[in-house]
């Protein structure tokens, strides 16, 4: 990033006011030493994927009593002498060759309520990961513990077990996806479903009328292995392999929904090419799940439908699980469909800087990062997505057109590692279903008890007709004869004898 839109960058975050987060820092002077190098290696880490990290050295934090929001920059600032800027820029100089590898960082002496500042504007580094030297930790000035630090938040501290390995991975530039799969070669990809997606996505006729090869090869799907032969990456055995699983264990969707009638739950597995799965498990929301009543107010002539769900939550979100899965690990994507909600469970986390608690408060992420760049790119060719970083805020306002619940992100924690959204059910569809229900509970009592009263007049007079029954029970002789067959059928009944002539014997 150029100088001058640092200093811009700096100036719009004093005048904003602007809290610390991670990857803004205020420090009154350099004396802090601990905390200056720990927050400049975790800037160098940069493990939320910031485009840079800002130390403003001069300026303290306060907190707003009006606001209750915490670390601001106080104004005017406290700021720097201005013969005291050579020595303190050296000092920084000293204080950052403590870190290992070297941090690619700009010191910048500004300027702003007519006092000097200085900025340590630290740049993403690509040679990491970055750690604090021993020698720091020894020197009394210092007295910082060794290590790779991270900024979380407004936080800078060393990884839990699972930052630290995001860490490692991210430095190691491990893209899962763009890996070559371990045993999935040319020949284990389907001609015809890479045809299909080439029609789908209009591609040039000349690339969809090639050799399966040199089509493999034109949409970078395969490389040439070392002991000959060609391999397939594993994005491409995801897209174009009739069973991904089959070499991608748990690279498939369960539904596991509540068995009506019963408290038995059953499964149902989605396991071809990921982006045919994303359409067949919303296929079979739509088609299984989804249901809706229609509405009358009684002061209006207009109607309005109410869902359970949203077909373009289940959408969003279903596809957001196939699109963000980790798919190194070893379990499925699974949506739970009960009664009263529906729960998408992903076993990985967000990737930074998309967080639990942002999904949970924020509606668009225009900057996140994506753990499967090739499926991204290829789920918006196929319009599985409309735009990147959009999907939560369409689910979100679709909740709210149709007055459901909020949508819930869990865990909300910073250690468990899993995603899981929650979408209740609509509260006034509940209600009417609920209304439904006890209608029909009283419908099946009032059924139990014409059974019950026609066995007693057939055993009073085996010789009786439907016709006088329905006289008898004051009820309509079709329904009579209905339930009649119903018995017959069961065997509580059994006819003797002819149609006009014979009799009934009820079997106890």
């Amino acid at each position: 990033m150029r100088i001058e839109d640092i200093q811009r960058m700096a100036h719009d975050i004093l005048e904003k006011g602007s809290i610390e987060n991670d990857y803004i820092e205020y420090k009154k002077s350099a004396t802090f030493k601990d905390k200056i190098l720990k927050t400049i290696c975790a800037f160098a880490n940069n493990y939320m994927n910031r485009e840079i990290g800002l130390l403003f050295i001069g300026i303290e934090e306060v907190n707003d009593p009006k606001t209750g929001e915490k670390a601001i920059p106080k104004r005017p600032i406290y700021g720097i002498e201005e013969s005291l800027i050579e020595s303190t820029e050296n000092s920084l100089k000293q204080l950052l060759a403590n870190i290992y590898p070297k941090v690619s960082y700009h010191l910048i002496t500004d300027v702003v309520d007519d006092r000097n500042y200085i900025i340590v504007a630290v740049e993403p580094g690509t040679s990491g990961p970055y750690q604090t030297s021993d020698k720091a930790e020894s020197d009394k000035d210092i007295s910082l513990k060794a290590g790779r630090y991270i900024r979380v938040k407004r936080d800078s501290r060393l990884p839990n077990f699972k930052e630290e390995y995001e860490l490692l991975r991210k430095f190691a530039h491990d893209v899962f996806s763009s890996n070559l799969n371990e045993t999935a070669t040319l020949d284990d990809l389907s001609y015809e479903y890479m045809k299909e997606y080439l029609i789908s996505t209009n591609a040039r006729e000349d690339i969809r009328n090639q050799s399966k090869l040199d089509m493999a090869k034109s949409m970078g799907l395969i490389s040439e292995s070392e002991y000959g032969g060609y391999r397939a990456k594993n994005f491409a055995v995801l897209m174009f392999t009739e069973k991904p699983d089959k070499f991608i264990p748990y690279a498939h969707v369960e539904i596991i929904r509540e068995a009506i009638g019963t408290e038995k739950m059953e499964a149902k597995i989605f396991d071809g090419p990921i982006w045919i799965q994303a359409k067949q498990v919303s296929r079979y929301f739509k088609d299984n799940i989804m249901a809706s009543y229609t509405v009358r107010d009684s002061e209006t002539i207009e109607h309005r439908i109410v869902y359970n769900w949203p077909l373009t939550v289940f959408e969003e979100l279903a596809t957001n699980c196939i699109l963000h899965k980790q798919y190194e690990s070893p379990n499925y994507i699974g949506i739970y469909i009960y009664n009263d909600r529906i729960t998408f469970v992903n076993h990985n986390r967000p990737v930074p800087p998309v967080t639990i608690e942002a999904m949970n408060k924020e509606t668009r992420f225009d900057d996140r990062q994506y753990l499967n760049p090739e499926l991204k790119e290829m789920f918006f060719a196929l319009d599985l997505i409309e735009s990147y970083g959009s999907g939560i805020r369409r689910a979100k306002d679709a909740l709210k057109e149709n007055h459901s619940p909020e949508l819930q992100f869990l865990p909300d924690n910073d250690t468990d590692d899993y995603t899981m959204a929650v979408v209740m059910i609509n509260d006034e569809f509940a209600a009417i279903r609920e209304e439904e229900q006890k209608s029909s509970d009283v419908t099946k009592e009032i059924t139990k008890e014409i059974t019950k009263e026609i066995k007693k007049l057939m055993k009073e007079n085996p010789a009786i007709s439907a016709n006088e029954i329905a006289e008898m029970l004051n009820v309509k002789a079709e329904a009579v004869r209905y339930r009649i067959k119903l018995m017959k059928k069961s065997g509580e009944i059994i006819r003797k004898g002819a149609t006009k002539a014979g009799e009934w014997e009820v079997i106890e």
